[in-house]
């Protein structure tokens, strides 16, 4: 069963995806529709994501990773006090609702709320908990964090995006970090934020890596083991 779903998942998208980059460059629009927008929050924003599984996080010659056929759907579903309401569901089509073991929980449906705090110092994106504690599939966070990501454009240091890692595997806690031109799925980010977080590496906790802009949101997000190299993250789709 999990070969059938991975020969699916390769064919579903097409491609394999290793450390050696596509020399194609295409800067064709930024797909359709009305995607979450930190700059412009608006309910009935849609932005979906893919599922993908990565080893060897820390070999920047060996880091592969695979798409599967798992897809996230991140809504805002309405507005009140509190916030944008958002909510994260998995398709139907989805591998983890039809017997694969990738998404822990997979029926489960997610609700917390987003803001934009503009009086913040780094211009905050917050994730409010609506339940008892936040529950989020797709933002990686630490269990350090205060559940938000600066808005600001973050200056401390350019790095590459190597297949799923990038060209700095080891940092040691916070890195505010850039990328310039980004490319996936056909399609050039001019720059986008990458906040490194592996405050928790030390707890046996694994590092996070959330890539983002205001324009696009967020564009990627990761986890991984530092032990065994192995991880999980969602790339944003057209």
């Amino acid at each position: 069963m999990r070969l059938l779903q991975i020969v699916y998942a390769f064919v579903a998208l097409g491609v394999f995806i290793s450390c050696n980059k596509d020399d194609s460059n295409s800067t064709k629009s930024f797909g359709s529709g009305n995607k979450i927008n930190y700059e412009n929050l608006e309910v009935g924003q849609i932005s979906k994501y893919v599922f993908f599984i990565g080893e060897e996080y820390l070999n920047l010659t060996r880091c592969n990773y695979i798409y599967y056929t798992d897809t996230l759907v991140q809504e805002i579903i309405s507005q009140d006090e509190n916030g944008f309401l958002v909510q994260e569901v998995l398709t139907p089509g989805s591998a983890s609702l039809n017997n694969a073991s990738n998404v822990a929980f997979p029926d489960a449906v997610f609700h917390y709320y987003l803001n934009v705090n503009e009086d913040s110092e780094n211009n905050n994106l917050e994730l409010v908990t609506k339940d008892a504690r936040l529950k989020t599939r797709l933002f990686q966070l630490s269990s350090q964090t205060t559940s938000s990501l600066p808005m600001k454009e973050l200056e401390e240091k350019e790095v590459e995006i190597i297949a799923w890692s990038t060209s700095e595997p080891n940092i040691d806690g916070i890195l505010e970090a850039y990328v310039l031109n980004y490319e996936n799925f056909n399609f050039t980010f001019p720059r986008l934020n990458v906040y490194f977080d592996n405050r928790d590496i030390k707890f046996g906790a694994p590092g996070t890596v959330n890539i983002y802009s205001k324009r696009y949101g967020l564009v990627r997000a990761l986890q991984y083991n530092s032990s065994s190299g192995k991880g999980y993250g969602w790339d944003l789709l057209p």
